[in-house]
């Protein structure tokens, strides 16, 4: 009955997104609408990832500090893809494409490439995404043509793996280019 209630009274809210898992690390995909999250999703999962929701994302806050998402009994397993309309994930691909729900671990944001705007180049930085209190790790991926989102994606998925195993690559270089310059001081 604990579990029940601390599940049924956790704090909770809904974002418009896509939720993924890629590689078991939760990606929640946001952006303005008409963006490409749901095409961004719907490649992830032709390439055998698990979509969790499409459209809106329930979040959930269980102790201590861990998000849930999951979607909506009405419009479970479903997307919009523009062109084609509403399809059933789960009926396409089988039951091995979709979850229930899945931990937050990624927010990734796409955004229209704008040539004028900087963008993280080196991954020297950390930012967050605060979502219920709860600070995720964020990434800004600007979009425009012949970008592949999705290889992009899983590619920071593949990343977060890493940095959770104490491998942050951007991180080393910085360590390994201090060294040389140093080096080439003496």
């Amino acid at each position: 009955i604990t579990k029940f209630l601390e599940e049924r009274l956790a704090p909770s809210t809904t974002l418009h997104g896509v939720l993924l898992d890629v590689l078991g690390v939760g990606v929640l995909i946001i952006g303005k609408s008409g963006i490409g999250k749901s095409e961004c999703a719907l490649e992830l999962v032709a390439r055998g990832y698990r979509l969790v929701s499409d459209d809106i994302v329930i979040v959930k806050k269980m102790p201590p500090d861990v998000l849930f998402g999951t979607s909506s009994d009405i419009i479970r397993f479903h997307m919009e893809i523009r062109g084609i309309g509403i399809v059933n994930i789960r009926d396409l691909y089988g039951i091995t494409a979709i979850r229930e729900k899945k931990q937050m671990d990624v927010v990734v944001e796409l955004v229209q490439w704008d040539a004028a705007s900087e963008y993280e180049r080196l991954g020297f930085e950390d930012n967050t995404y605060d979502i219920l209190g709860v600070g995720l790790p964020y990434l800004k991926i600007p979009v425009s043509p012949g970008r592949s989102v999705a290889t992009i994606i899983e590619v920071a998925a593949r990343n977060q793996i890493l940095k959770l195993t104490g491998h942050n690559s951007a991180k080393n270089l910085e360590v390994t280019l201090n060294k040389a310059m140093q080096g080439n001081k003496s």
